[in-house]
């Protein structure tokens, strides 16, 4: 037969107490110990190995610094180092001589050229160049100007001279040669006498063989210093 015995609420809870106590449960593991356990482990590790890094004066940019300056302060206070380094380069006592021997021949050829351009301008002009050198020493100072001192080759220009007056002191020059030069070319323009001041005009012509540049119109007289003035021969 079916038991229809109800059982009260006092009951059950009783017989769910007796049961609980009779039954084996697994123990219950301490998981915050375990796991303090494991963050301890890890943290030992890490406290006991430290990253070395450099000092910040020990960087491998300021060690190389440091080593430059030091190269510099040697070479700087070190005479005989100095001495060593800069030999090879100094040139040698025969160098010298010789770069001197070749200026001297350098400067003997221009000179000799220049008096072989004297003496080809005192022939021209009439007068020994003995007579040259000696009125040079005696006669007063005379100039020139070109009006206008820029011109092409075949343009006009003027020339005017004072004071040429000859060794006497008083006396107008006479046979006065004008010659236009230009890379030891030498053009003979014309021969005038200086009027009773002691001056001249004259009309004259820049050489068609003339080239763009430099060059000097220059006043011979047969009595006095040979007078020069620049002129430049334009395009």
């Amino acid at each position: 037969m079916p038991d229809d015995r109800r059982f009260s609420d006092e009951e059950i809870e009783r017989s769910l107490r007796d049961l609980g106590a009779r039954m084996e449960y697994p123990t219950t593991p301490d998981v915050a110990r375990t796991v303090r356990s494991k963050l301890d482990e890890e943290e030992q590790p890490r406290e006991g190995r430290r990253i070395w890094r450099w000092p910040p004066f020990l960087a491998p940019r300021w060690t190389a610094v440091a080593a430059a300056l030091v190269v510099i302060c040697v070479f700087a206070l070190s005479p005989a180092l100095r001495t060593m380094l800069s030999g090879p380069l100094a040139p040698g006592p025969q160098a010298g001589s010789e770069a001197g021997s070749a200026a001297k021949s350098a400067s003997g050829a221009s000179e000799n050229r220049y008096k072989q351009e004297e003496g080809m301008a005192s022939q021209a002009a009439g007068a020994p160049a003995a007579d040259q050198e000696e009125a040079a020493t005696t006669c007063s100072p005379a100039s020139i100007e070109a009006v206008p001192a820029r011109a092409a080759a075949g343009a006009k220009f003027r020339l005017l001279g004072h004071d040429f007056s000859g060794c006497g002191g008083g006396t107008p020059s006479r046979d006065v040669t004008i010659l236009f030069r230009q890379d030891g070319r030498s053009w003979r323009l014309t021969t005038l006498d200086a009027d009773r001041n002691m001056a001249f005009e004259a009309g004259l012509r820049v050489p068609t063989g003339a080239e763009p540049g430099l060059a000097k119109v220059q006043a011979l007289p047969r009595s006095g210093e040979r007078t020069e003035e620049r002129f430049v021969v334009l395009r």
